[in-house]
């Protein structure tokens, strides 16, 4: 017969304080309240917050950024689906039908979509569309739709047409086929230039006395995220005020004034000797819808390029003077001096000389006197003879070596003493 184990009396009073001390634990496990329960997430993507629309040619690109959680804040799960819907302002009723446009699948991040407008949304009178975007989940739910983003309806300026670029001294002329009839509206031209290469940092100079240059200069309204000294546009045609807006330093926005006659091309004053650019240029027509500020773009034209070539001199130099000079037999010289040039790449300044003949008749070839380029506007002759009258020239020289035309000649006789 199996006998039961009783513990002794100093066995269990060393296990009494043990019990005593789980107890608590034990009501305390037995007691914990386990919270309000948690719905299970509807995995709805977040609502679109930063809708833009983009009006060009007979389309209009939406762009949005498609979030990358919930509204629960999690993760997305599954496929997600855009929905596009647009309305046409002012509506019949109160509160406009937005009609679905398109459905497309997008991922998290920068989105886009094109709707290619219906004919009776691309001729004038212009009205305003509005745009909404909505994100459904697998389940075809949605958390609601974005905010509206508006454009333009109505008829798109023609696009630029046989875009061309020649070398001029005081830049690149662009020039362009001018639209047939007329364009809807009041629109500008939007040229875009980027630099292919560079081979120099000199700007190219805006001569203020040339005879060659006789376009006004209008001052440049410029726009930059980089400090950058003013420049000034010409139109080739009638004249145009061009405004500029560097996005980085190669890439710049030329944009000729809003006005009805399009001038049919205009000059590129900030470019750069050496550079190689290319461009590319669309009209654009401004519109005021209910209060908004709305552009309709015409398509991009083709790309030209062209390297910015300095084969043009400066200006030729003026008010050239004589007169004999020296107070001594060993000093006496015939002393020369002219208008100083104002182009910004003068490098110098060249004086030639010619006998002139007791009948006053110029003979034998011009001589240049200095070897090098004369940096200032004066020159000391001191190889005249006494008693020998010359006829003199200055030429203007820049860095790149281009010489001017040779200025109105005067003469002058070295006296005998």
């Amino acid at each position: 017969m199996k006998s039961l184990l009783i513990p002794s009396r100093s066995q269990t009073r060393r296990w009494l304080p043990l019990a005593a001390a789980a107890l608590p634990i034990v009501f305390a496990l037995g007691c914990a309240s386990p919270g309000p329960p948690h719905a299970p997430s509807l995995n709805l993507p977040e609502v679109v917050k930063d809708l833009t629309a983009e009006r060009v040619g007979d389309s209009v690109t939406l762009h949005w950024t498609t979030p990358e959680k919930t509204t629960d804040h999690l993760a997305i799960k599954g496929i997600i689906t855009a929905e596009i819907c647009r309305a046409t302002l002012p509506a019949p009723t109160s509160t406009p039908a937005c009609t679905v446009v398109k459905h497309l699948p997008v991922k998290s991040g920068p989105s886009q979509a094109d709707e290619a407008l219906p004919p009776a949304l691309t001729a004038d009178p212009a009205s305003l569309l509005a745009y909404k975007v909505q994100l459904f989940n697998a389940h075809n739910r949605s958390a609601g739709s974005s905010s509206e983003a508006f454009a333009a309806a109505g008829a798109a300026p023609p696009p630029v047409e046989q875009l061309r670029a020649t070398s001029v001294r005081e830049g690149i002329q662009l020039e362009w086929q001018q639209p047939k009839g007329v364009s809807p509206g009041n629109s500008q031209v939007q040229l875009d230039r980027h630099l292919v290469a560079s081979t120099t940092t000199t700007p190219t100079p805006a001569p203020a006395n040339s005879a060659s240059s006789t376009a006004p200069k209008p001052a440049l309204r410029s726009k930059s995220r980089k400090a950058s000294p003013p420049s000034a546009f010409a139109s080739a045609k009638p004249q145009a005020t061009l405004s500029t807006s560097p996005k980085t330093p190669d890439d710049v926005k030329l944009e000729t004034p809003k006005q009805a006659a399009d001038a049919g091309g205009t000059i590129d004053q900030t470019t750069q000797k050496g550079g190689s650019y290319r461009y590319t240029a669309r009209r654009i027509r401004t519109l005021s819808l209910a209060g908004h500020a709305l552009e309709v773009r015409s398509e991009v034209s083709a790309p030209i390029t062209i390297t910015m070539l300095d084969t043009f001199p400066p200006a030729i130099p003026t008010g050239l003077e004589a007169v004999p000079g020296g107070a001594t037999a060993s000093d006496r010289s015939i002393d020369l001096s002219w208008t100083p040039n104002t182009d910004a790449d003068l490098a110098g300044y060249s004086v030639y000389r010619q006998e002139v003949t007791p009948t006053g008749q110029v003979a034998g070839p011009a001589t240049r006197l200095n070897p090098s380029p004369i940096v200032g506007p004066a020159y000391r002759d001191q190889t005249a003879i006494p008693g020998h009258r010359y006829a003199y020239r200055v030429t203007a020289v820049d860095a790149t070596g281009n010489e001017s035309a040779p200025s109105a000649d005067v003469q002058e006789t070295l006296r005998e003493q």
